[in-house]
């Protein structure tokens, strides 16, 4: 009778346990889908994207070209921010897929293939921003979103993040890895 007693004790004792961890990992996980999305998107922008209003207009694949915004509150050519940009855009402004390692854009590019979950892309961020504003009326930025468009990393075999090309003339050059703002640099006035 004793040792019954003892299992039943124990067993309810197990349940209390398990219970215990299921409401601790379930509170731990549950959350707000929505909320999370707003704050997950806020958050994107604020560390990705200069302007959400340019962003905004030309996100559906507008035809852009150097030197002429979508409209009139989308930036310039150059304007010293970087531009996010999809695979459609990419093969406007950059390549085409036919002819994917010759640049098929007027003046100097830097494009840096990025992804939300590499710390090493959000380490060179503020070097992109900043070499944007140094170089505005000379060079265009653009921002690639790895995960939206697995499309041109395949084309390109781009495996490691973040890579970074530097466009002119219809060379395309790429580096794969951070490198230091100094490096960045002098890879853009070799390419000037």
């Amino acid at each position: 009778m004793k040792l019954i007693i003892k299992i039943a004790l124990g067993i309810i004792l197990a349940l209390f346990v398990l219970v215990g961890i299921v409401t601790c990992v379930g509170s731990c996980l549950d959350f707000d889908d929505e909320e999370q999305t707003e704050e997950y998107e806020e958050e994107r922008t604020d560390d990705y994207y200069e302007d959400d209003d340019e962003n905004e207009n030309n996100a559906d694949g507008d035809n852009i070209a150097p030197g002429e915004g979508a409209t009139s509150t989308s930036s310039s050519w150059g304007d010293g921010t970087c531009r996010a940009i999809n695979a459609k855009q990419f093969y406007q402004l950059v390549a085409s897929k036919k002819q994917y390692d010759t640049y098929i854009g007027e003046g100097p590019c830097v494009i840096d293939f990025w992804a939300d979950w590499c710390g090493y892309c959000k380490m060179i961020d503020p070097y992109m921003k900043a070499l944007a504003k140094k170089y505005k009326g000379k060079v265009q930025f653009y921002k690639v979103d790895a995960d939206e468009n697995e499309e041109l990393l395949q084309l390109y075999g781009i495996d490691g993040l973040p890579t970074v090309f530097f466009c002119h003339g219809e060379d395309i050059k790429t580096t794969s890895g951070a490198s230091s703002q100094e490096e960045y640099d002098q890879m853009i006035q070799e390419m000037l």
